[in-house]
């Protein structure tokens, strides 16, 4: 079994192009196999990686193999991502939140970013959450997914003090009864009908959560106008 790279042309080659390439990228020998491998965290596409390798080094490039890594922030935006509906239809599913997954959603992502704060929270509430629970600073993949998947999003949302819109401040309120699991894991939020109807019924809705009602008439039907007036009238004696 080698111990060495049986070809120190290549290893240099390799070991140069790797230092060449506009990415950290690390050359690994594997003994065992007598393979390289290129191996970075996040960044470009493993097919990026390998056309620039090819197109530089053909010859030193054939049988590399190339292994891109994720940090734990990453990781967690993946989940994240993955957790939060994209449609009232979505929401009614559970999606699968795994390693596997966050890899395949990055797969042909390069670099990948939150697109929002609040992604970017998220995901960093995700992994110190992980980091607490544990009691170390590190996290596995598997743990930051199970964290995702078991926990929900909702709870860490009120923990990190993200701002919420109308309908999110009043499904976080009435959620319980109206649309809980949908929340609780995947952040979608009532439809504007189900929320301004939770706070009509309700006889001790706040000032809050009536102007927060009334912003929703605008999305609601027009048969809605009286009950928009008559909920407007309750402003002057609701509590604070």
């Amino acid at each position: 079994m080698p111990t060495a790279p049986s070809d120190p042309d290549r290893e240099s080659r390799l070991r140069r192009l790797a230092a060449d390439l506009a990415e950290p990228v690390a050359a690994e020998f594997d003994p065992a196999t007598d393979a390289w491998t290129y191996t970075w965290t996040d960044g470009p596409t493993a097919e990026h990686v390998r056309r620039a390798a090819e197109a530089a080094e053909p010859e030193a490039a054939l049988g590399l193999r190339y292994r891109r890594r994720y940090s734990e922030s990453t990781i967690a935006l993946g989940a994240v991502r993955l957790a939060v509906a994209t449609s009232a239809e979505d929401a009614l599913r559970r999606p699968e939140i795994t390693p596997a997954a966050v890899e395949a959603l990055w797969r042909d992502v390069p670099r990948p970013r939150p697109a929002t704060d609040r992604e970017r929270y998220l995901a960093y509430g995700v992994v110190y959450e992980v980091h607490d629970a544990h009691r170390r600073n590190q996290a596995s993949a598997r743990e930051i997914c199970e964290q995702v998947a078991l926990c929900g999003l909702a709870p860490l949302l009120r923990r990190i003090g993200s701002p919420l819109t109308p309908v999110e401040a009043l499904t976080a309120h009435y959620a319980p009864t109206h649309a809980h699991p949908a929340w609780h894991y995947r952040l979608a939020p009532m439809s504007a009908v189900a929320a301004f109807e939770a706070v009509r019924r309700d006889p001790d809705a706040t000032r809050e959560r009536i102007e927060a009602a009334l912003t929703l008439l605008p999305e609601l039907p027009d048969a809605y106008a009286a009950a928009g007036a008559r909920l407007r009238s309750r402003l002057g004696r609701a509590r604070d």
